[in-house]
Formats: structure tokens, C-alpha cells, sequence
């Protein structure tokens, strides 16, 4: 019997449907709770390839919601990524799954350009954002999901046909400070929204001229009640329009994003200006017309063409300050 026998019994699939599925390739940005039921659930309908990122090791906390990690997974601390492939490959040995343990950011788009459809399932706006970034440069979809406490959202994007990430949320700056702190979630939230996210993803690979690009979906687990709220896209939204207004600049200060990330926005960088210093300094560097990340001994800094330039795995201020400094003479930003 066909595996996927009783997807294709649907009527809204079909074998047509189920052809399509089979042909897709899905990138899913963060492999926690929201990303393992979505890689599960993929997996099992068929897709042709599933790419997982995520920095992170499995910790004991994990397991109360997020599924393919074990108690040896934990105690390994195994990368989340390695440890849910092997799952996964288990599962449905026919879907290509490839791996990377790393941040999603602007140094490594260029390696995702072929994906169909993108899935939010990281937990901080900083990451969504890069998200955000990535589907309006190279025009394609993805899926917003964010849970947290006993209530959960849901939305289709396609910032270059609706509205962008920054346009759903005007303050996502200040969502970026905010999303790593810690949020406690109930178990049944995380399947409950996985699941519209996936099946939102399913009728866009099959049917996707039926997806309503303006539409965030709200629920409610405790309680249970569900809420749709309809958002335009921002006619001078400073990330998605064409015609932006002009961004006020400030003093440009360090701070700290999430974990050992830290974060600074000028008003431009010149990329090729950074390339020289690395050149200069025989560092090793990763440049594309986006972005540029130049390896710092044990650290990363990456600078991104827009202004932002974040600094990766330095663990207080005291000590990435300095850094900061020095790259701030070296682009000669005067505001």
C-alpha cells in the first residue's frame, strides 16, 4: 500500500496534491517545540527536502515540548539539530533531510535560495526578523508561528505580495530585546499550533492562489477560543515599502540581543570596507551582497548591508565592547 494512501484519499490533496507535497523543499529556522512536530509532521506527508537550522544542544527542559529529543539526547547535550535528523530519517527514510547548526542571518542566505517555503519556528523576534529579511529579498513565503504562555499566533507571509513581519508587528525592534527571555508554555499549545502552521504550509504548496497573505491567526488553549484578525500591509512600513521613509538616526550604542548575541544598528555599512580590514588583517572572513562575517578567534562578528552588525558568542558588554569599538572606527559611522 502507498504510504501516503489515506493523505491522498483527500479530497483537497489528491494524488496531484500529493505530487506537489513531494516535490517541495522547506526550510525550517529553529528546531525546538513548534520546529520538531512541524519536521515530524513533513516528514511523515512526504516532502522531497527539509533543510533544519538551529545553534542549540538538547537540555533537559527541553523534553516537557519538544518532540524527537530523548532523556540521552539531554544528557549528551547533542546538537537539536543532529538529534532530530536521526529521528526523523527513521521515520520516513525517503525525505532528504540536511542540517546545519548554526544562527539564521544574513552571512548564510545565499545557501537556502532554492527552498519553496520558509517556517518560522524559532523563539525571538531577532531571528524572525533575518526571516523577514531573507523572504523579501529572494521573494518567497514563509510561515509565522510564535507560542507562549497558553495562547499562540499564526500567519502566512509573503512580503513582497502582503504585509512583512515589521508591518504585523510596527515594534519589532523592541520585540528583538525582549523575545529571549524566558516564557513558559503549556504541552498542548505546541502541537495545536504546529499543526495550522503545517496545514497552512500544505495548502500552499497544493493550492496556494487560495492563501490569504493578510490574515493572523489567534488561539486561545486556556480557555480555548480562536481569533482572526485582518492587517494591511504598511504603505511606509521602513523594511517592505518602496517607499520608505526616512529612518532617524541615533548615537549608535551596543547592546544585548539574546543569549551571547550582541547588537548595534548604524545607518549603513560598507561591506567592501569591512572586506579590506579582513584582507588587511589575514582574518577569516564569508561575504555576499548582503552581508559579511568575519571569524573574531572563538567569535563571529557579522555586518549586515542594512546597518546592523551583530556580535556572536561573546558572554557580557565588558568584553565585546572593546571589539565593537574598533569595528566602529573601522566603518567611520559618524551619527
Amino acid at each position: 500500500m502507498n504510504r501516503y494512501d489515506r493523505q491522498i484519499r483527500v479530497s483537497k490533496i489528491g494524488q496531484t496534491g500529493q505530487d506537489k507535497i513531494t516535490q517541495a523543499t522547506i526550510l525550517i529556522v529553529g528546531c525546538g517545540a513548534l520546529g520538531t512536530y512541524a519536521a515530524e509532521q513533513l516528514v511523515r506527508a512526504g516532502i522531497k527536502h527539509l533543510f533544519l537550522i538551529d545553534p542549540d544542544t538538547v537540555e533537559l527542559s527541553n523534553l516537557q515540548r519538544q518532540t524527537l529529543f530523548t532523556t540521552v539526547d539531554a544528557e549528551k547535550k547533542r546538537p537539536k539539530v543532529i538529534a532530530a535528523a536521526e529521528q526523523l530519517q527513521q521515520i520516513n527514510p525517503a525525505v532528504e533531510v540536511t542540517t546545519q547548526q548554526a544562527y539564521f542571518d544574513h552571512g548564510i542566505f545565499e545557501q537556502f535560495q532554492m527552498v519553496d517555503l520558509v517556517l518560522d519556528c524559532t523563539d525571538n523576534f531577532l531571528v524572525r526578523s533575518f526571516i523577514n529579511d531573507f523572504c523579501l529579498h529572494y521573494k518567497k513565503p514563509f510561515i509565522f508561528a510564535s507560542c507562549g504562555g497558553t495562547s499562540g499566533q499564526v500567519m502566512a507571509l509573503h512580503p513582497s505580495k502582503g504585509p512583512c513581519l515589521n508591518c504585523v508587528f510596527p515594534n519589532l525592534t523592541e520585540l528583538e530585546g525582549q523575545s529571549c527571555e524566558t516564557l513558559g508554555v503549556i504541552t498542548p499549545l505546541i502541537p495545536m499550533i504546529s499543526s495550522i502552521q503545517i496545514s497552512l504550509a500544505f495548502q500552499l504548496i497544493v493550492e496556494p492562489k487560495l492563501i490569504d497573505w493578510h490574515t493572523m491567526h489567534v488561539i486561545e488553549a486556556w480557555p480555548f477560543h480562536t481569533y482572526q484578525f485582518k492587517i494591511s500591509k504598511n504603505t511606509d512600513c521602513p523594511v517592505c515599502s518602496k517607499h520608505k521613509l526616512p529612518i532617524e538616526t541615533q548615537t549608535v550604542s551596543l547592546k544585548k540581543a539574546c543569549g551571547n548575541i550582541f547588537q548595534a544598528n548604524f545607518s549603513n555599512i560598507d561591506l567592501q570596507l569591512l572586506e579590506k580590514y579582513a584582507q588587511k588583517e589575514n582574518l577569516t572572513y564569508k561575504k555576499n551582497n548582503l552581508a559579511i562575517q568575519i571569524k573574531l578567534n572563538q567569535y563571529n562578528m557579522t555586518s549586515f548591508k542594512n546597518g546592523r552588525m551583530l556580535f556572536y558568542g561573546y558572554q557580557d558588554l565588558s568584553e565585546v565592547t572593546p571589539v565593537f569599538e574598533k569595528f566602529k572606527k573601522i566603518i567611520g559611522d559618524k551619527h
